[in-house]
């Protein structure tokens, strides 16, 4: 199993290769300056390009969702890249070989990061708990799907009514690479991780090559592999702090992210999740699927401001930035605000500086913003259009966070943000443009931690968990943004010292500091993967053929079989195993997670109505009302299984004989085909 899994993810590995040294010209046209010339974002660009034309020509029916289509966008691609070789061959290979140790670096975190998560969630690979049902729902959806947008497989008749781009991607991945998608759910993971640190390197090493003297290419590596650790793998202080109050032995790692509202425990519950979190606990939610996005478009940014600063001609990258907006409102689409939010901090301290703090500065700003608004709608429309919002207005809070809690949580930015203000003072008119754009992410990644102090976002989390949704859309922002400056600043703040002995107490209180969160990747690891001892694969529905071998059966009927048709299954509380062969297969069921279609529909009539005609269904015993039922629905198979046992006692089995043939069973679980 082992080395069967090494392969999978050596090819998976060797499709992204290919797809990324395709796209290098056109990635090597945008980032020139970057010591890896953008090298770490050429995988990212490839999978975007590749995603958004299918998503318009799918939304469209110019073409389906299909393997052909996917071969044909890439020799359009081929066909692109090699025109913008034949102008920037002798640069690209003239620079690539100059400093090909900055790409090798990229490339083996990548790589790295890859092979690493890989072989973790291989220890505990189940697609099962929290939100993978969902998650996993909507990447089966889309491959099921010949048109975009995908259909809502917990609501026949309906399209998915929540951000779905990244998950298109993964089975646009999936579709291209033909490996199955239980095995891509955890790959997607592993390339988000390989991705992230790759591309945090990238940029971090740049701006830190933009400040410092030239030569100094140690201290441009340590600080972008500083970084890189750092944003993909550190925690909290909360972490060192309980360990030393508690005893490591009692440290529940989930309480980094669930501390305000439960320690001391009140009515003010909230969320405050990092990347490692994420990858540890491994939902494929839309806010870690656009952290590559993210990298990306801080990257782009970085250039936007150095090219006003030096008045150069910085539309193109606006135009860029604006389009990269569009696939965040599709993606994860609170990332739009945090995001144009943290834009206006960067344009505003960059044109006000570079226009010597007069008003004709702010006609610029207003202008950079129309330029990046427009791109966004229209880039994002063919999505707007079949989206309806779930929000419900904006409210102002009625609790705040203590501000003990606000240190545990923050306390390492705050350390980082009071040693960049000294820094800056000190330089004072010597500033680069990579202070001033570090300046702009700290103000954006403050703001954030301190809007869900004021205001939160109304949906139909209330009561205890009223801003939760807010605080931890918001504030997982920040901690990108933060974590992200911090090879920069250590390494600014280092160099700036001329005293030896200072130097030293600096590099140790830094590596006791950044010890003290990072080990908070290695208990929550250890903790949720069992110590690594059991090596289980990377197929994410094992546990089903263990626990329920019969409904795992019908989920490989369907799939082997190639079948794609409405279908009933008993509805269940969000959270819980109902709903599994929807998930699995992509064949969209009349109601499932009840909690979750009250979201996406924004009212708990839609699910309830539903949940009312699938309780008649299973439990009338006149085949003619189920029948009438099914009708409505368009169902064409009737799943009679463990879960619809339980979940109606009384049902009625005998009234499916009339009006549907018993196509499938296995261990009590089976499949009647509707006539």
């Amino acid at each position: 199993m082992y080395i069967q899994d090494l392969i999978i993810t050596f090819n998976w590995w060797l499709y992204t290769l290919i797809i990324g040294l395709i796209f290098f010209p056109l990635t090597y046209r945008i980032f020139k300056k970057f010591t890896d010339y953008g090298w770490a974002f050429s995988r990212t660009v490839s999978i975007l390009f590749l995603s958004y034309l299918t998503f318009v020509t799918s939304t469209l029916k110019v073409l389906s969702f299909s393997r052909v289509s996917l071969l044909g966008f890439l020799v359009v691609a081929i066909a692109l890249n090699l025109y913008i070789l034949t102008k920037d061959q002798k640069q690209l290979i003239k620079t690539v070989r100059k400093s090909s140790k900055y790409v090798l670096i990229s490339e083996a975190l990548f790589t790295a990061g890859l092979f690493f998560l890989a072989y973790v969630r291989a220890h505990q690979p189940d697609i099962r708990g929290l939100e993978k049902f969902m998650d996993f729902g909507f990447v089966n959806s889309a491959l099921t799907t010949k048109f975009l947008p995908p259909t809502d497989m917990w609501a026949v008749g309906e399209v998915i009514n929540y951000y779905w781009f990244g998950h298109f991607t993964t089975a646009l991945l999936t579709m291209l690479t033909q490996i199955p998608s239980a095995i891509t759910y955890n790959l997607m993971l592993a390339t988000i991780m390989g991705l992230s640190l790759s591309g945090v390197f990238s940029l971090v090493s740049t701006i830190t090559k933009f400040s410092l003297p030239a030569g100094r290419t140690r201290t441009f590596i340590v600080a972008g592999l500083l970084s890189a650790i750092l944003v993909t793998f550190a925690g909290n202080f909360h972490t060192p702090f309980y360990v030393l109050k508690n005893g490591a032995d009692k440290y529940w790692y989930p309480d980094a992210t669930r501390f305000i509202g439960y320690n001391p425990d009140t009515n003010d519950k909230t969320i405050h999740e990092f990347p490692i979190y994420s990858f540890v606990v491994s939902d494929l939610h839309g806010h870690l699927m656009n952290l590559p996005n993210v990298l990306l478009y801080l990257s782009i940014l970085f250039l936007v401001a150095d090219q006003i600063l030096n008045r150069k001609n910085h539309f193109k990258k606006l135009a860029c930035l604006g389009f990269l907006l569009g696939i965040m409102f599709m993606t994860s689409t609170w990332d739009v605000g945090n995001y144009l939010l943290t834009t206006g901090f960067v344009l505003m301290l960059i044109h006000f500086i570079k226009n010597k703090f007069k008003l004709k500065a702010v006609f610029f700003i207003i202008r950079d913003f129309v330029i990046i608004g427009s791109i966004l709608f229209f880039s994002a429309l063919l999505f707007i259009i079949n989206f309806e919002s779930i929000a419900q207005g904006i409210n102002l809070v009625h609790s705040h966070t203590p501000f003990w809690q606000l240190i545990i949580l923050w306390g390492f930015p705050a350390i980082l943000t009071t040693i960049f203000v000294t820094v800056i003072l000190k330089l004072r008119e010597k500033v680069t443009v990579t202070d001033i754009f570090i300046l702009g992410l700290l103000l954006s990644s403050w703001t954030l931690i301190a809007l869900p102090e004021i205001i939160y976002l109304k949906d139909i989390y209330a009561a205890t968990h009223y801003r939760a949704n807010t605080m931890f859309k918001l504030t997982y922002q920040a901690y990108v943004m933060f974590y992200l400056s911090a090879g920069f600043i250590i390494a600014r703040q280092l160099s700036l010292a001329k005293e030896s002995y200072i130097k030293k107490f600096f590099l140790i209180f830094w590596v006791i500091v950044l010890y003290s969160i990072v080990s908070y990747a290695q208990v929550a690891i250890k903790s949720y993967y069992n110590g690594l001892k059991f090596y289980q694969g990377l197929d994410g529905t094992l546990w089903l053929k263990n626990q329920f071998p019969g409904v795992y059966d019908a989920v490989n009927y369907f799939k082997n079989n190639n079948i794609k048709a409405n279908i009933l299954e008993a509805p269940g509380d969000s959270y819980t195993d109902y709903n599994v062969i929807s998930s699995y297969t992509g064949n969209p069921t009349i109601s499932g997670w009840f909690v979750h279609e009250w979201l996406w529909r924004g009212s708990s009539e839609f699910p309830q109505k539903r949940v009312g005609d699938i309780t008649l269904i299973y439990t009338t015993n006149d085949p003619k009302i189920a029948q009438a039922l099914l009708k409505k629905y368009k169902v064409g198979y009737v799943i009679v299984g463990s879960f619809e046992r339980e979940k109606f006692p009384n049902l009625d089995e005998q009234k499916f004989l009339p009006i549907a043939t018993l196509e499938f069973e296995s261990n009590q679980t089976k499949v009647y085909k509707v006539r």
